[in-house]
């Protein structure tokens, strides 16, 4: 077999990906040294000037919740998968240059906002369509990068006890509203031009906060000085015992208007190196298909599978174990199997079954904390009861099916 297009092939490749890491790594470099914010990400683990990464840091400090979650996909999305978003007592951060949502997206965070949840979101330019949906205007001003130090924000709420000036050499957001429903809304803040750039949104049961200068959660702007400060002020508003707490790292890389679909294609090709990884996997595909097109032997033969007969297994065991009557046996093994696929699924410690772990579990498989208690009571009892009925034998096979099934 002639092996040497595939060394070609392969040195190609390894050049490639020399050239990619080196240019990558030194564009790197000068972008972390560099103070220019022309185009800040807003990214959570961007640790340059117009990254995020301070104010993500942050954040568990400013919550009283369990963790911080990262959202990568669009909204609506998200809102239909995660179940926890439908009750209220959350609180949801977006921060980004321009949002480019859908309808579906806007819609979507209107009825989160209406169960009694917060959405915080700081953008230099939001959604035409919100801001029809919410009934304000925009009035777009210049985005300016300063050369000396000058005051960008100022929080204008009395009961807020700091001082409310804040300033940093950076950039600034010209942008403010122009016009509000005064019957829904309260300004919270201004710009530089003393323009109203934050406002508070009742929405039914919840609360919509605008900022118009999201430079506010940049690494630039809060490690300057005391500008700390300015991010605990504008996020003091949410509640500090937010039952959970999202930070959306999708719409800071969203540049134009989305098609209203979304597929996972696009979270792949959001990413420079993610874009020229998959082109180079095409391109060796390729380089391969054409160097290999040619069979060099004869078709060998499919050798027929094994069938798999670990299912057959277990059904046999759980038929014996029944016919045996041992109910008490069965349900134990039941119970040692349900731990450790908790243990292995969700890493869970299972040594302790209490109020906290209920909690966990409840947060990681989007049961609710109502059906694991009684799952656990169940549990309690077999393990108490050496004589389980038929009944109770099927009624709590039937519990750990449902959980099987319904856990994410």
């Amino acid at each position: 077999m002639n092996t040497k297009p595939i060394y070609i092939i392969g040195s190609v490749a390894l050049l490639l990906i020399v050239l990619i890491i080196a240019g990558g790594n030194l564009t790197t470099n000068r972008e972390e040294q560099t103070t220019d914010m022309q185009r800040s990400s807003f990214y959570s683990k961007d640790k340059k000037a117009g990254g995020a990464y301070a104010a993500f840091k942050m954040l568990p400090q400013l919550f009283y919740s369990n963790s911080i979650q990262v959202v990568t996909k669009p909204f609506a999305r998200t809102y239909e998968k995660e179940a926890q978003l439908k009750y209220s007592g959350n609180a949801y951060i977006l921060v980004a240059n321009e949002l480019f949502t859908t309808e579906k997206d806007v819609d979507a965070m209107l009825e989160y906002a209406a169960v009694g949840n917060e959405l915080f979101i700081a953008v230099n330019m939001p959604d035409p369509y919100l801001a029809k949906q919410l009934k304000f205007a925009v009035v777009e001003s210049s985005n300016l990068q300063q050369k000396k130090e000058s005051l960008v924000q100022y929080y204008k709420d009395e009961a807020v006890p700091v001082d409310t000036n804040f300033s940093y050499p950076g950039m600034i957001s010209g942008n403010y509203f122009s016009g509000t429903d005064s019957s829904t809304t309260t300004v919270l803040g201004s710009n530089y031009k003393n323009k109203p750039n934050f406002i508070r949104i009742s929405y039914s049961r919840g609360y919509i906060y605008l900022l118009l200068n999201p430079y506010t959660f940049t690494n630039y702007f809060v490690l300057h000085q005391r500008n700390v400060k300015a991010l605990e002020t504008q996020l003091s508003y949410l509640q500090y015992g937010a039952g959970n707490v999202y930070w959306d790292d999708f719409y800071s890389s969203q540049h134009s208007a989305q098609s209203g679909d979304f597929s996972e294609w696009q979270v792949l090709m959001r990413y420079p190196s993610m874009r020229w990884a998959l082109w180079l996997g095409v391109a060796l595909l390729l380089l391969y298909v054409l160097f290999e097109s040619k069979r060099r032997q004869r078709i060998i033969p499919d050798k027929p599978a094994f069938n798999n007969t670990s299912l057959e297994f277990v059904d046999a065991i759980g038929q014996l174990y029944y016919q045996q009557h041992n109910n008490y046996n069965l349900a134990h093994k039941m119970i040692l199997h349900l731990l450790e696929y908790i243990r292995n699924r969700y890493y869970l410690n299972t040594n302790i079954l209490n109020e906290e772990f209920v909690a966990a579990l409840s947060r990681k498989s989007a049961i609710p904390e109502t059906d694991i208690r009684q799952l656990l009571q169940m549990m309690h009892h077999v393990q108490l009861e050496e004589n389980i009925s038929d009944d109770y034998l099927k009624e709590f096979y039937k519990r750990i099916q449902l959980f099987y099934l319904n856990t994410k």
